[in-house]
């Protein structure tokens, strides 16, 4: 009788002690949680000491998510997506179909990041899959939420930033009603990064100002703080108050360097050197530009483990999935089938993107060279023998194009054949053809470029001008709207405006290089 009586005391004591850790380990996950954004090392150690001793598929699961997040804000691109996979593989083992939801969802930002747009449309793919077998209220939600992620990085690669930015405050709605906070706060970030870029600095700065209100509160959220210092200093710069600016930096440079996020610290290091430029202070302008420039190295390293996790992930998911269909091939080839293609396409899409990406490089560099060779003289060409131009005359007017070309007038919208006859007291016909013979080109052509090279050198010239609206540069070169300025920008350099100004900021210039003047 006291032997049986021992085993029952024994069996409860065991039952009352992994009831306790459950609950405990509930209660680290949500302490993991509650400083995940100002503490993101404390809340991975929290999560992996639950991942150590915790055997709850559910608990371990939301233990990986809380760590895809964590080394996500620090900049961990390849810890990150491991602990994505995890978590969708662990959830998968599980049947709580909203986990496995969830699991889904909160990876789909960061294959965006890494340029793994293929991947996040698989993943979307798989969200709708598992939301349809819910069938509920917040699986709708997470469908809707998943679907404006990938419309709002569409619109951000073709830099339609308001289209980008309504599809953030979609995902954030959704993501808010079910509640998902993580993923919420994630969306307010991208939000907050793409603000100034479409609104005004009035606006811009009540949003950003609004926002760092709540950042200290209850609930402290030091890497959304981050993210709005550094573009409140952005926000400055334009302004040229150089002094707010250097203050928004250096607090984000701060926070930065404590969550070791090497992304954003090149960033910030970078605006920091723009500032110590338009200060004239060349000891901190080498300084913050040589920092940078390693820290993008660093940053280009850990994008590309991360990229390589992924690979590693599908290439190690393909062989088991080959393994099983050994055993039932009849049963499961169009798994395999599936697997390959999404395998080769994803090559195939990669391999395009970064071959894209080396051409459109190729004609920044061959327009930049063109551009610095001496200019050569067009063989002159005989004018027309009807207009009988007086070589007086026609060496008078080549001067006076030269002079026009010194000046800022062809970036009046009005600028026309007519008003620059009028201009230069000639007839449009003379001036005609001495353009013709002279420039080689057709007046249009003549206008069109001469406003694009002055843009360019403005860009080139002054770092503010790289902050501007496509639709604010074609206004100030003379353009009448963003298409056709984007339409002859593309003819005369070879590549979209979008493009250029892109390469332009991630092009490596030497730290010898400092700009002259800044305007």
């Amino acid at each position: 009788m006291r032997f049986y009586f021992l085993i029952f005391f024994i069996a409860q004591i065991s039952i009352n002690s992994n009831a306790q850790d459950f609950g405990d380990y509930k209660n680290m996950l949500s302490n993991a949680e509650a400083i995940l954004y100002t503490q993101p090392q404390a809340a991975i150690k929290i999560a992996n000491h639950v991942l150590e001793n915790s055997a709850n598929k559910d608990q371990r699961v939301q233990a990986h998510l809380l760590n895809t997040v964590g080394f996500y804000i620090t900049g961990n691109f390849e810890n990150a997506v491991k602990a994505g996979v995890q978590a969708k593989v662990i959830a998968e083992s599980t049947k709580n179909l909203p986990l496995q939801l969830r699991a889904t969802v909160t990876s789909i930002p960061i294959l965006m990041h890494l340029g793994l747009d293929v991947v996040a449309q698989q993943y979307y793919i798989n969200t709708i899959v598992l939301a349809t077998a819910i069938n509920n209220e917040d699986a709708q939600k997470y469908i809707y939420a998943g679907k404006a992620l990938l419309e709002a990085n569409k619109n951000l690669q073709e830099d339609n930033w308001q289209q980008a930015s309504e599809q953030f405050n979609l995902a954030k709605t959704n993501f808010e009603k079910i509640p998902d906070p993580v993923m919420a706060i994630e969306t307010t970030v991208s939000i907050a990064e793409i603000f100034l870029k479409r609104n005004d600095t009035t606006a811009s700065k009540e949003y950003f100002e609004n926002l760092l209100a709540k950042t200290g509160g209850e609930h402290p959220n030091n890497y959304l703080e981050m993210v709005l210092r550094n573009q409140m200093g952005n926000l400055y710069f334009i302004q040229k108050n150089y002094e707010k600016a250097l203050e928004s930096y250096q607090t984000a440079l701060k926070i930065a360097t404590q969550f070791e996020n090497h992304a954003y610290q090149a960033q910030i290091s970078e605006n920091l050197s723009s500032v110590y430029l338009a200060l004239k202070n060349s000891d901190q302008f080498y300084a913050f530009k040589k920092e940078a420039q390693q820290l993008d190295t660093k940053t280009e390293i850990a994008e590309d483990q991360g990229v390589n996790a992924i690979y590693n992930y599908v290439n190690t998911n393909h062989t088991t999935k080959t393994e099983t269909l050994k055993k039932n091939y009849a049963q499961n080839i169009w798994i395999f089938s599936a697997i390959l293609g999404f395998i080769i396409i994803l090559g195939l899409l990669l391999r395009f993107r970064y071959r894209s990406r080396f051409k459109q490089y190729q004609k920044f560099i061959a327009y930049n060279e063109n551009r610095e060779r001496p200019t050569e003289e067009l063989p002159t060409k005989e004018i027309s023998k009807g207009l009988n131009i007086p070589v007086e005359t026609e060496n008078l007017l080549v001067k006076k194009l030269a002079h026009f070309e010194n000046s800022k007038q062809f970036t009046k919208q009005d600028m026309s054949l007519a008003l620059l006859a009028a201009h230069l007291d000639t007839n449009t016909k003379y001036l005609s053809e001495v353009i013709n013979t002279h420039k080689g080109k057709n007046f249009n052509s003549y206008i069109n470029e001469l406003r694009i090279n002055y843009i360019i050198d403005k860009l080139k010239n002054n770092r503010t001008y790289l902050q501007y609206k496509i639709s604010y540069l074609a206004e100030e070169s003379g353009f009448s709207s963003h298409s056709s300025f984007a339409t002859v920008f593309k003819s005369v350099t070879g590549i979209s405006p979008t493009v250029f100004i892109d390469l332009l900021k991630s092009s490596k210039k030497s730290p010898k290089h400092v700009y002259e003047e800044v305007e």
